[in-house]
């Protein structure tokens, strides 16, 4: 819940401090409200940056959202943290691609996006910090497993904007391959019953 500015202002979260989390529906960690000491001094009022810390890039919040993004593609944050959804449980779920390891490849040159995963080879896996024989090849055998997963799975890894895990179940279902998905536009993907405007908008934008 902290990406919401308005939120955490309402809340009168401060930075510093210790808060309250509950469980929110099925997993969702919620940030509840501060735990306060009596006389406890507060920590200074929180600002969104208008900068990325990441790049240095002026942020945007578009109209009628909560959330402030970068809009640079090649911010280092945006890949480093593009890749690691990629790779997640829910997405592609490469097994043994944790974020350490993610970090040390982009650090090496050894990936600049999530394409570059499926080109890694043995003796460079082996660079990296941790890496031996076995490791490197059950990192290979996970990368080669999740090629296995559909193209609903490969949506919603991409981390396209409003497009979730039921959103990329629609589109997958309605268009069936990439190509098809890639070529349409967005009245067609705006058709598919369950995905809205905003979503269709950013579809098209994105391909």
């Amino acid at each position: 819940t902290l990406h919401n500015e308005e939120d955490i202002r309402r809340k009168d979260l401060r930075e510093g401090e210790k808060v309250i989390v509950k469980r929110a529906g099925e997993v969702i960690p919620q940030v509840v409200g501060p735990v306060l000491e009596e006389g406890q001094a507060r920590g200074p009022v929180f600002t969104m940056p208008d900068v990325c810390p990441a790049c240095g890039t002026p942020v945007e919040r578009p109209e009628a959202e909560v959330m402030t993004y970068c809009p640079n593609g090649a911010c280092p944050a945006r890949i480093y943290w593009g890749v690691v959804h990629f790779a997640s449980r829910g997405a592609m779920d490469v097994r043994g691609l944790g974020e350490r390891t993610i970090a040390q490849m982009l650090e090496k040159g050894l990936v600049a996006d999530v394409a570059d995963l499926y080109s890694l080879t043995k003796e460079q896996l082996l660079t990296l910090e941790g890496f031996k024989d076995r490791s490197a090849d059950n990192l290979l055998a996970g990368l080669e497993a999740s090629k296995a997963h559909g193209l609903a799975r490969v949506l919603f890894g991409l981390g396209i904007r409003h497009v979730g895990e039921s959103a990329a179940e629609l589109l997958a279902r309605a268009f069936g391959s990439a190509d098809r998905l890639m070529a349409a536009s967005a009245e067609a993907y705006a058709a598919v019953h369950g995905i809205g405007g905003t979503t269709a908008e950013a579809l098209a934008a994105y391909f």
